[in-house]
């Protein structure tokens, strides 16, 4: 007999979903926005500044000191969907112990998203940064719920 899932279980899905979400728009955007990206990069960076300076954009582009934003942000999706795909099964499936991975997970998205505050990255950056901490501060408040606490002791 299948038993109800609670809310705060649901709910704890549907927040890692909108994290993941939210990471492919993080994605997409490096993508779209390289040389943006490369940019704030660079306002950290004497060498880059140096290479900006006499060559402009597209040498800094060009150069090896610039890392693959592009490959590492995909890279790094993948990775983390498939990972949130993983654990939010095994989390449905009554898995006690999903519950501190992802615990760990959403305390690196929180560290990670303030670190980025911080980046001179434009804008949008700052703002979907901002969002990945609300969502993961979200997802600790549902996964410690005490009826989430029920549901896997109970499963």
């Amino acid at each position: 007999m299948a038993r109800d899932v609670p809310g705060s279980v649901v709910n704890s899905v549907r927040v890692l979903g909108l994290i993941v979400a939210t990471s492919g728009v993080i994605t997409l955007l490096t993508w779209l926005m390289h040389d943006e990206v490369v940019l704030g990069w660079a306002k950290g960076n004497p060498s880059a500044q140096e290479i900006l300076a006499q060559g402009g954009i597209d040498q800094l582009r060009e150069s090896p000191i610039v890392p693959g934003f592009v490959a590492l942000s995909l890279v790094a999706f993948v990775g983390f969907a498939l990972l949130a795909l993983v654990l939010g099964s095994f989390f449905l499936g009554g898995h006690g112990w999903t519950r501190l991975v992802l615990s760990a997970t959403a305390g690196v998205g929180v560290l990670v998203g303030a670190v980025c505050l911080d980046k001179h990255l434009p804008a949008i950056f700052v703002v979907l940064s901002a969002v990945v901490i609300l969502e993961g501060l979200v997802l600790l408040f549902f996964l410690w719920r005490r009826e989430t606490t029920t549901y896997l002791r109970e499963v």
